[in-house]
């Protein structure tokens, strides 16, 4: 048996962006060896993202607005999402595996090695299907909204405060296996919450529901509060959406390495999730 605290190795900014990249090399190189499957699920991705656009294009040929939301602002919440979404899956392939992983008591693996546990989880695994939604959110942001550099920028830093958001969100869903052990059904919900909400114009929700959706489930962060500031840029906004992301982050991965001090492994013989 393996106790979690015996492991939680720390490591610094760069390093950690380094040992990203050096496992997303190593990820997108096996996948590239199966072209034909890897550009198929980048393409099908794609289409499948386009088709869910041309069903908001055919209700706003029919209202100029859904509660003062026009075209093109759902356009720009798509495209944020679109690349947050794509930028977990196709880095952190293992983000949504987080609590069978826990569960099935396969965390050893990533315990007995010197990087952080958490990190080095989230990236020995990619979906490069991944790589479809973020092409999707390039493509409709630079085709169906104002383009300036200002504004791509702009959108490249949302988007990556977005996939930050997402990314704790789930991670403190998954951590909900520490307490609850099969916690597969539960954090799978949570995170098709988020991406269920961020599928509509946010003007449309109010009062308590406006407010869970700021805080417990925080899709405003995750799509509403890019769209505000990509519409109608202010600087405390988007200092607020940075910090907000900065905290999630933060307090994903203390809640992750406090449910490690619980965690204690299961008799499976694995080698690797």
């Amino acid at each position: 048996m393996a106790r979690g605290k015996a492991r939680a190795g720390r490591i610094g900014f760069g390093e950690a962006v380094s040992f990203v990249c050096a496992h997303f090399k190593f990820n997108l190189a096996s996948a590239m060896e199966y072209r034909w499957s890897f550009a198929s699920q980048i393409v099908l991705m794609a289409v499948n993202d386009f088709m869910l656009l041309f069903f908001w294009w055919l209700i706003f040929s029919r209202v100029p607005d859904i509660a003062g939301w026009t075209f093109r602002d759902v356009i720009t919440m798509q495209s944020v999402v679109a690349l947050a979404f794509g930028l977990n899956v196709s880095v952190f392939g293992n983000l949504h595996r987080i609590p069978q992983l826990i569960a099935r008591g396969q965390l050893d693996y990533y315990l007995l090695l010197p990087k952080d546990p958490l990190l080095h989880m989230l990236v020995s695994r990619s979906d490069m299907s991944g790589f479809g939604d973020m092409a999707f959110g390039i493509a409709a942001f630079m085709m169906f909204t104002p383009v300036s550099w200002q504004r791509i920028i702009l959108f490249l830093a949302t988007g990556l405060a977005a996939a930050t958001v997402y990314a704790s969100f789930v991670t403190v869903a998954g951590s909900l296996a520490f307490l609850m052990g099969n916690a597969q059904t539960v954090g799978a919900q949570l995170a098709q919450a988020m991406v269920t909400f961020s599928g509509y114009p946010g003007s449309l929700f109010k009062g308590a529901v406006r407010a869970l959706l700021y805080s417990a489930i925080p899709v405003g962060f995750f799509a509403y509060v890019p769209v505000e500031l990509l519409r109608n840029f202010s600087w405390l906004l988007f200092a607020g959406l940075m910090a907000f992301a900065a905290c999630s982050a933060i307090a994903a991965r203390a809640l992750f390495r406090a449910g490690l001090r619980r965690y204690e492994s299961g008799n499976l013989m694995t080698v690797r999730a």
